[in-house]
């Protein structure tokens, strides 16, 4: 069976291309993108869309499936922002190269090299997407601090982001099905043996949860390896033609567009020059 290959433009072309430039350049603005949609998409069969007669059974039955796939979306779509903001890192500079070396964690095997045969891809890509345990938001933590010695998880969060990684195991793995493994793991025993009743605002509520997260992510961990990237640029004297391939994908690691229909800012001479002011002496 031949794999669909999308139309060159469709209604959405404009959209696509506007989320195709975040997710090169900004993964936690393509996150936050990619999960409003989800999240649209999850609302747009409300009850004010439908007759009277389709609002009840059937209709509802439909809705709670199509949630259902979103929400598996929606974590996909985190997991993603993860893994492609260390690869884009790495990608970027080789300042972490020495941290990379020491992290067990990353195994380049002689199939996924082979592979590059078939689908070109980066060195970052290639060391970070293959790799598992993205799940465990405590060794999410422990894998950005040891490279970038900064972390986007609060503790806080810890449990709930671990509940959330969990329903979405039984949503891509059962189908929705809880067994009494994954409610006594979910501290929810009433939804042994049953499927999960997710709905719109849960998926919402989930989205907005992680958003905090992806913000975090730029704000926190992306703008300090940019801060500390532009030391080194003070240091050696500021130079844009020098320095923009690099600015521009830091700058985008630090940034965060929290609307998916506005597009990224301008990673130019201008902000090179305002970011390097900010951290020159008086």
């Amino acid at each position: 069976m031949p794999f669909p290959i999308p139309e060159a433009w469709t209604h959405g072309t404009a959209d696509i291309r506007r989320d195709e430039e975040k997710r090169l350049e900004s993964p936690c603005s393509f996150f936050f993108s990619q999960g409003q949609a989800l999240v649209l998409a999850a609302k747009y069969f409300s009850d004010n869309r439908l007759t009277s007669q389709a609002r009840h059974g059937v209709a509802s039955k439909h809705r709670h499936r199509i949630s259902l796939a979103i929400y598996g979306q929606l974590l996909a779509s985190f997991e993603y922002m993860l893994k492609d903001f260390v690869a884009r890192v790495l990608d970027a500079v080789t300042t972490y190269d020495e941290q990379v070396r020491a992290a067990k964690w990353i195994e380049v095997d002689t199939s996924r090299v082979l592979a590059l045969r078939q689908a070109s891809t980066t060195s970052g890509s290639l060391l970070i997407h293959p790799t598992m345990g993205w799940h465990a938001p405590e060794d999410v933590n422990k894998r950005f601090a040891s490279l970038f010695q900064a972390s986007p998880i609060e503790g806080t969060e810890i449990p709930d982001l671990e509940r959330l990684w969990v329903l979405r195991h039984s949503v891509a793995h059962n189908a929705g099905y809880v067994i009494a493994y994954d409610s006594a793991r979910l501290g929810a025993p009433q939804l042994k043996e049953k499927v999960v009743a997710i709905d719109p605002e849960f998926v919402e509520s989930t989205f907005e949860f992680l958003s905090v997260i992806a913000a975090r992510l730029a704000a926190v961990v992306g703008q300090k390896i940019l801060t500390q990237w532009l030391q080194g640029r003070v240091a050696a004297g500021a130079d844009y033609d020098r320095d923009e391939a690099t600015y521009r994908r830091l700058k985008g690691l630090a940034s965060y567009v929290r609307s998916r229909p506005t597009a990224l800012g301008n990673f130019g001479a201008v902000a090179y020059r305002h970011d390097i002011a900010a951290l020159t002496p008086a």
